[in-house]
C-alpha cells in the first residue's frame, strides 16, 4: 500500500513499477476470502487508476503475453501496472504444513492437477510444435544439470554470497574500528563558509519572497557577518553547501523537512507570486553537487526503507531521512 503511494510522488517515483502478484489464493492457511475485504487482491492498484491483468498461471504462453504487455505500458506512460498471476500452491506453506486440514477439497483436487510444465508440453505436442521426443530430452536434460551443479556444490569448501551493489561501492574499502575513529579534518575555510551564506541569504533575481521570508534570509546574513554565531538551521545550511562545492549530492526527506517541522530549515522558500519552490542552496555557481529535498506522505517505515535503498545505491550521496515525532 505504501509503494502505491509513493508512486507518483516526486521525491520517491521510479518512472513505473511493474508489479506481479504470485497468487496462490491462500495466505499460510488462511482462503481469500477472510484474507481481505476487497474482490482482488491488485484492487491496491485503483489508488494510482494502474491497470490491472488477471492471468491463469497454467497458461505460460498468457503470462507471457502479459508480462510483454506490462513493460510496454510502463516504458511508453512511465506508471505502475499490476499482473495478477492466479495460481495455487502445490504442497502446504513448509515442509511441515499439511493444507489438507484446512482446504481438503482445494488439494484434492490441486493433488491431480497436471503442472505448468506438462500443460503447456502437451500443449504444443498437441499443436505439431514440438514432440514427445524432444520435451522428454528437455527434462532429461534439466535433471543432468542439476545433479551436475549438485555435486559441484558440494565439493566446494565455501560459497561466496557476491556483495550487495557491489559495483557502486567499488572505491570504497572496510575500514576497522581503529581506523573508523582516527581524527580526520573535516574543517571548511571560513572564506568558503561566508560565500555560502551569501548565496543562502540573498533573494534570486525576478524573485519575489514573503517578507517573512527575507527577514529569515536576513537573520542569516546576521548571524555570519555580524553576530558570528550560528542556530543550528543555519550550521546544518553550511554543512549542506560546503558538501555540494565538494562535488557530494545531498538528499534530505521526510515529514515536513522542505521548511522544518519547527520552521529551523527553510530549505525551499516559495516566490510569493508563482509558487515556485526555490532552493537557494542550488543557486551557488561553484556547486558540483546538487540538493533533493522532499517532503514525504505520512509514513514513516516506507519512506524510511526507500531512502536506505537510496543510501546504498548512491554512496557519493549524504541521504538523511528526518524522523518527525514517530506517531504516524
Amino acid at each position: 500500500y505504501e509503494v502505491a503511494q509513493m508512486s507518483k510522488l516526486n521525491g520517491y517515483k521510479t518512472g513505473g513499477t511493474i508489479h506481479i502478484v504470485v497468487n496462490n489464493q491462500i495466505g499460510f492457511t488462511t482462503n481469500y476470502l477472510d484474507a481481505r475485504s476487497s474482490t482482488y487482491c491488485t484492487d491496491v492498484a485503483k489508488v494510482t487508476l494502474s491497470p490491472v491483468m488477471h492471468v491463469n498461471a497454467d497458461d505460460a504462453e498468457a503470462v507471457a503475453h502479459a508480462i510483454e504487455m506490462a513493460l510496454d505500458y510502463r516504458m511508453r506512460f512511465k506508471k505502475d501496472v499490476y499482473i495478477d498471476l492466479l495460481g495455487y500452491r502445490k504442497y502446504g506453506h513448509n515442509e511441515g504444513d499439511e493444507p489438507r486440514f484446512t482446504q481438503p477439497k482445494l488439494y484434492k483436487n490441486i493433488a491431480k492437477h497436471p503442472n505448468p510444465f506438462k500443460i503447456y508440453s502437451d500443449k504444443l505436442i498437441a499443436e505439431g510444435t514440438i514432440n514427445k521426443t524432444y520435451s522428454e530430452a528437455i527434462v532429461a536434460e534439466f535433471k543432468e544439470r542439476l545433479e551436475s551443479e549438485y555435486t559441484k556444490a558440494k565439493e566446494a569448501d565455501a560459497s561466496k554470497v557476491r556483495e550487495f551493489m557491489e559495483e557502486r561501492w567499488t572505491n570504497f574499502t572496510r575500514r576497522g574500528l581503529d581506523a573508523m575513529l582516527e581524527e580526520t579534518n573535516t574543517a571548511y575555510s571560513e572564506e568558503g563558509l561566508k560565500q555560502i551564506s551569501k548565496v543562502v541569504s540573498t533573494v534570486p533575481e525576478g524573485v519575489k519572497f514573503l517578507r517573512k521570508a527575507e527577514r529569515i534570509l536576513q537573520g542569516r546574513e546576521k548571524m555570519v557577518f555580524e553576530t558570528d554565531t550560528l542556530d543550528w538551521g543555519m550550521a546544518e545550511t553550511l554543512a549542506y553547501g560546503s558538501l555540494l562545492e565538494e562535488g557530494f549530492n545531498v538528499r534530505i526527506s521526510g515529514q515536513d523537512v522542505e521548511r522544518g517541522t519547527f520552521s529551523h530549515r527553510h530549505a525551499i522558500l516559495r516566490d510569493e507570486i508563482s509558487e515556485e519552490r526555490i532552493n537557494l542552496l542550488n543557486t551557488n555557481p561553484n556547486n558540483k553537487g546538487e540538493m533533493y529535498i522532499y517532503n514525504s506522505f505520512l509514513s514513516e517505515y516506507g519512506v524510511l526503507g526507500f531512502d536506505y535503498g537510496y543510501a546504498m545505491a548512491n554512496p557519493n550521496t549524504l541521504t538523511i531521512w528526518e524522523a518527525q515525532f514517530g506517531d504516524f
